[in-house]
């Protein structure tokens, strides 16, 4: 058994409506107060609608902490065929000829430059008479710490082998480059 119901929707119009003139006049009361809430509400509430343009000048005075890394060195050595081996000695310190001394750690390292040298030249680094190990002419890298005087002393020993030279008189020159880094405060 199948049933087909037919309901067709009633056509209103807006006379068909009976709102009545109370309902009207209660609806506007209504929303009147609403809104006389809202504003009261914002107006209490410390809500500010607007926009502001505000221009300040600040001025401030600090100071920059000063890093300090000096190398003194002595004077070049030369080696020579009858000179065949010679100290090189330098110093690496946190602080100036003032008395300054570094107000932030610093980290550096030491690196030898020596322009692809023969094998008939050897060297070594000594500080304070220990040696350090050089990787890829390079030592691993040194604190010195701020607000404390501190003075490091280096030697390097340079020998000369002419059994193993080859190519006649070597004129090169090795150079130090002591490389620093401030570390964060």
């Amino acid at each position: 058994m199948k049933f087909k119901i037919n309901i067709r929707p009633k056509n209103l119009k807006l006379k068909d409506l009976k709102i009545g003139k109370k309902e009207r006049k209660y609806n506007k009361e209504i929303v009147f107060i609403l809104i006389i809430i809202v504003i009261l509400i914002v107006f209490f509430s410390g809500v500010a609608m607007g926009k502001a343009i505000h221009n300040s000048s600040i001025a401030s005075n600090t100071e920059i902490a000063k890093p300090i890394l000096e190398v003194e060195k002595d004077s070049e050595i030369i080696i020579t065929e009858a000179n065949n081996q010679g100290e090189y000695n330098f110093k690496v310190k946190n602080y100036n000829n003032l008395d300054e001394i570094s107000q932030v750690d610093l980290k550096y390292y030491i690196e030898i430059l020596n322009d692809n040298l023969d094998k008939s030249i050897k060297y070594s680094l000594y500080r304070e008479n220990e040696e350090i190990e050089l990787t890829e002419n390079k030592t691993e890298e040194i604190t010195l710490k701020k607000d404390l005087k501190q003075e490091q002393i280096y030697t390097l020993k340079v020998q000369y082998d002419s059994n193993q030279n080859n190519i006649g008189d070597i004129i090169k020159e090795i150079q130090i480059k002591v490389h620093s880094e401030q570390l964060k405060i």
